[in-house]
This record gives structure tokens, sequence and C-alpha cells, in this order.
């Protein structure tokens, strides 16, 4: 087995510095260089180490400026470094390696989106489903992105699809707020139900059950669910102040 493969065999075991060694004799020994430096790359992401990252990417692009991964890669390291215009540009470029590359639309919109873009986002959330109808992740931020636009029958249609996809505590969570701003009460109700499910030690769920149980009048109801988010959060100040409020009520 080549220090290639060996490298390779670390890094898919998250044995990130043991892979770096075996790339690092790889690339002395001239051989798989642009993987080499890509894989090496990797290790360097997943480690956190940006620039060092940044750095193996650029040599593998310019040994290989073919491959759609490596410009990819390198923008998922200058999002994570707050460079979102380098890696919309790195995703751009991965696209026109690979126009079928699912992924890249979808974190062009994750960008996006984390700059307010919601109506663009929505475009590439809306590519990388066409790409990939079963895309989930796609789904559950292109609903949140109409949430943002207000657009809620959009994102209500959208959370139902992926929680028929892949359930998840916040596509019940994230759906059942669109009800709230809805006034769909029981409906809100039943998503923070079916989210705690998923995920029990979600307070801010049990927190909004409070809201929610406080706007009908049904105060002991209101009262236990702030508790109950205080039993998981005792640090939640918006739910201390409610019960303190309930307690003079």
């Amino acid at each position: 087995m080549s220090f290639y493969e060996q490298g390779r065999t670390a890094l898919q075991k998250g044995q990130f510095r043991k892979a770096i060694d075996y790339f690092n004799l790889s690339i002395q020994r001239r051989v798989e260089i642009a993987n080499s430096h890509f894989n090496r790359g990797l290790c360097h992401y997943y480690t956190k180490q940006y620039t060092d990252a940044i750095f193996d990417f650029d040599k593998a692009i310019a040994l290989d400026a073919n491959k759609a991964d490596y410009y990819f890669f390198k923008g998922m390291t200058n999002f994570a470094r707050f460079n979102p215009t380098q890696a919309l540009e790195n995703f751009d470029l991965a696209i026109a390696q690979q126009p079928d590359h699912f992924v890249a639309y979808h974190q062009k919109g994750f960008v996006l989106m984390n700059q307010q873009k919601f109506t663009e986002a929505i475009e590439h959330f809306s590519k990388a489903i066409e790409l990939k109808p079963d895309y989930d992740s796609a789904f559950h931020n292109r609903a949140f992105c109409y949430d943002q636009l207000k657009q809620f029958d959009l994102s209500l249609a959208d959370y139902t699809h992926v929680i028929a996809l892949k359930p998840h505590f916040l596509s019940f969570y994230n759906r059942a707020n669109t009800h709230v701003v809805l006034e769909d009460f029981p409906s809100a109700l039943a998503d923070f139900d079916a989210s705690l499910a998923l995920n029990p030690e979600h307070f801010l769920a049990h927190y909004n059950k409070g809201i929610i149980f406080e706007k009908q009048g049904k105060l002991d109801e209101a009262i236990e669910a702030f508790e109950k988010t205080l039993a998981i959060d005792p640090k939640c100040e918006p739910a201390k102040q409610k019960l303190a409020h309930l307690a003079t009520a």
C-alpha cells in the first residue's frame, strides 16, 4: 500500500495527524501529488487549520484545475474563515467543473441565506433539489428562506416534505413556529411535541409551548412548560421572567 493510500485510510478513520504524515511522504516522493495536497488540505480543514487548508487546496488546483471538489472544499474553508465572497466564487468554479454538483449549489444557497439574500438562496436550493429530489437539507433551508420572505404556504410545504423525507426535530420545530405566525396554535403545539419526541432536551420547544399556553389563558400549562424549559436550561432568562410574571398573575 502506497503512502497516499495509507493516508487516505487514516483520513477515512479520522486519524488526521497520521494522515498528514503519510501525505507529506507521498508529496515528497511525488506520488499522487495533486490528490495528496487535496487530501492533506481536507485534514487541515477538518482540524480547523484553515490557512494550511487553503495552501493545500491552491497547490492541488495549480496541479489539476479540473477537479470540482478542489474548488468546493476551498469554498467550504473560505466560508469557515468568514470569507463568503471568496466562498461563493469557489462554489461557482466547482459548479463550472461539475454542473450537477448539487452540494455546491446547496452550499452557495447556504452562504446567500446567511447574507440574508433569501430570494437568491431559494434559487440555489431549488437547483440542488432539481438535481437531487430527496435532498432534505435543501428543502429545510429553502423553507427557512420562504419563512423570512413571509411566503408561509411555501415554507409549510417544504417543511412537510422534508419531514416526510427525514424527520428531524428542527424541521418540526421550525414548522411549529410558522404555525405560530399563522396563529394555528393546535398545529404548532403538535409540532412542538413532535420536535420534543425527537429531542427531549430542546428547551426552546418547551418555552414556545409555554408562550402559546399563556396566550390561550392556560396558565397552569404555561407554568409547567416554562419550568421544563428551566429544568433543561437554568439560564434561560425569558423563562425566568415568564414564571415571575405568572406568579403574580
